[in-house]
């Protein structure tokens, strides 16, 4: 059954706000599935430790969980709910990813699928060195971010290079800090957390008309 730790850290009241008041996507993403079963399927599964990191509503702890490997309140609470009917077992941490803290070298894989991004630079920078800190020696990461190309780029108030709040147009209005990244940028921010065979894929499509480019990469320790 899922087992939750609390933490004093701070997050952002607006993630509060939209997983008590919003339904969140209850099945994994395509690149995440392929980036597991690429890497794990043949693996003795239970004895592979991956860390979802910034968990959502849940869809990808509910995956893992579901294939068998070892593995914000309101999203926690609804995380916790959906293990429970379906006699799965998770840890579930609720903490600001600044805070978040395991043993060194102890993951097999970690996943953030849209977490991260949301920070100012040196709180994104830092969590890719922390990250990296929790894997295994060759240990492997995906991470997700948002690309300049995607709608509300340059909107809202600026917080700094490349990072606005207040977004008033597109598929993050409402949606608290965005740090836009190039292609560029992302892979040298990876390289400086420490991380090595940096594997960066481009996704440009259209979500009701607005654009989003979606960058991903994978990593090792």
């Amino acid at each position: 059954m899922a087992k939750r730790q609390e933490s004093k850290g701070k997050i952002d009241d607006i993630w509060e706000k939209i997983h008590s008041s919003q339904e969140w996507g209850q099945y994994p993403t395509e690149h995440v599935i392929r980036f597991v079963a690429r890497n794990y399927y043949k693996r003795k599964r239970n004895s592979v430790k991956i860390l979802d990191f910034g968990i959502g509503g849940g869809a990808h702890t509910w995956y893992l969980a579901r294939e068998g490997f070892d593995g914000s309140p309101s999203a926690v609470r609804r995380v916790e709910a959906r293990l429970a009917r379906e006699n799965l077992s998770a840890k579930l941490i609720c903490a600001s990813g600044q805070e978040v803290d395991y043993k060194k070298d102890f993951f097999d894989a970690v996943i953030d699928n849209f977490c991260i991004y949301a920070n100012k630079y040196s709180d994104v920078l830092l969590m890719y060195t922390k990250v990296n800190s929790f894997l295994k020696k060759k240990g492997k990461f995906i991470t997700a971010v948002f690309g300049k190309k995607t709608a509300g780029y340059g909107l809202g108030k600026i917080l700094e290079k490349d990072t606005y709040t207040n977004i008033t147009e597109g598929p993050l209005t409402n949606r608290g800090k965005t740090l836009f990244f190039s292609s560029k940028t992302f892979c040298s921010t990876l390289e400086k957390a420490g991380f090595v065979n940096i594997k960066c894929d481009k996704c440009l499509y259209t979500d009701k008309g607005y654009v989003i480019e979606m960058l991903i990469a994978c990593c090792e320790k």
